[in-house]
Order: structure tokens, then C-alpha cells, then sequence
């Protein structure tokens, strides 16, 4: 048996397969699409919940700028660290000063609150410790335990308080640690 091809029937079955595979890879690129699409919300999502809290190398970037700002113009910079102004609250993230006395003379909520008795819930003495480690020129560490603020929680979290001296301050960002 013989089959009896014409060329309009060639060119019909190549326009035909033609036809079919760019419908399916239409298709193939359509959930390629939407895979793509799905990956990146996940990723966003994933992404936006752990940047919900800063990190150390956040913290030591925003206490640099803090320090900055302080040798730039020292009444300017403690109404920007109270007031937030200019990105000085990232996620979690906010510098303070207080003075030797371990008065607070910039922070978001507690302007005039003297830190010198404030202790963790193991007993520590976190002001005088802040006072005791802030060095001109060097970043020092104070760690103690509290509950997140933002998360209204009553589970413990480590928060470490980077703390430098600058111009007659003492100055901190403190990072949560788990």
C-alpha cells in the first residue's frame, strides 16, 4: 500500500505540528509562569518575616551612623534618635544616648528615664554595665535577657547592646539574639 502525499498536505501537517507544539509550550511556559511566580511569593514571604527583626551587622551599621550623626551635630541627632526621622527606626532597630548619670537624653519612649537601676530578670545591672563598657573609639557588647517588645510575648529573648562613647554620650542599638 502507498500513500500519496501532496505538498499542501506536507505543509498542513507542518503548520499543524507547528500549531500543537507552540500551544504546548504555550502551556509549558505558562506554568513555568506561574511556578515562578509561586517561588517568588514564598521567597518574599519567607523574606519579609525574617527581616521582621535586626540583625548585628544591621545594628552595628545603624550605631555607626548614630556616631555620625552625633560628631555632625549632637542636638540634631538626639531629636532624630527620639523622634525615628530620617530611617533611624529599621525593623526592630532604634540608637539611644544617655549621659554618665545613665540618664536617657535620646530614646523613642523613655526621654529622661534613668537606666542606672534597671536590672533584666536575672538580676543584672544593665545600665551600670552599659556605662561601664562604653570606650571612646571601640564598640563594646552588653547582653541581657528581656521579652520582645513587638511581639507581646512573654518569652525571654538574649538582647545584646552594642555601646560606643561619643561626644560626652554614651550611645547603643541593641539586637535581639534567641
Amino acid at each position: 500500500m502507498y500513500l500519496i502525499i501532496d505538498n499542501n498536505y506536507i505543509i498542513y501537517k507542518i503548520y499543524y505540528m507547528i500549531l500543537i507544539k507552540g500551544e504546548i509550550m504555550g502551556f509549558i511556559n505558562k506554568i513555568y509562569k506561574l511556578l515562578i511566580i509561586i517561588s517568588l511569593t514564598f521567597i518574599m514571604t519567607k523574606s519579609i518575616f525574617a527581616e521582621e527583626f535586626g540583625t548585628k551587622d544591621e545594628a552595628l551599621f545603624l550605631l555607626d551612623r548614630a556616631v555620625a550623626l552625633v560628631n555632625l551635630n549632637r542636638d540634631r541627632a538626639l531629636e532624630l534618635f527620639t523622634s525615628g526621622e530620617g530611617g533611624l527606626h529599621p525593623k526592630d532597630l532604634y540608637p539611644f544616648c544617655l549621659n554618665d548619670e545613665g540618664l536617657l537624653v535620646a530614646h523613642p519612649t523613655n526621654v529622661g528615664m534613668n537606666v542606672m537601676d534597671f536590672e533584666d530578670v536575672n538580676g543584672k545591672l544593665v545600665g551600670k554595665s552599659i556605662i561601664k563598657v562604653a570606650k571612646y573609639g571601640s564598640i563594646n557588647e552588653v547582653d541581657f535577657m528581656i521579652a520582645r517588645l513587638t511581639t507581646k510575648d512573654d518569652k525571654l529573648y538574649k538582647k545584646n547592646q552594642l555601646v560606643t562613647r561619643v561626644a560626652n554620650l554614651i550611645c547603643v542599638v541593641g539586637y535581639y539574639t534567641e
